[in-house]
């Protein structure tokens, strides 16, 4: 059996010790069953419906994305 030298043992551990400690942070929790179906259900079913060109336009439309803000 090879005999461990002294280098070997004094690096163990380093990386950890090198690592500064941060706190951890408070995170909110994904909806899940009935409240997240009730989330989607309001998402669809908005009523903040916007009258295009003389019709409503769908949820997904890029009219409504782009209002929102979230049309690339």
């Amino acid at each position: 059996m090879a005999r461990t030298t002294g280098s070997l043992l004094a690096n163990v551990g380093k990386v950890r010790r090198q690592t500064p400690k941060i706190n951890r942070q408070v995170k909110t929790r994904a909806l899940t069953g009935r409240s997240k179906k009730r989330l989607q259900y309001k998402k669809f079913l908005r009523q903040d419906e916007i009258i295009f060109n003389g019709k409503p336009v769908s949820v997904n439309s890029y009219v409504i994305r782009k209002a929102r803000g979230l049309a690339k």
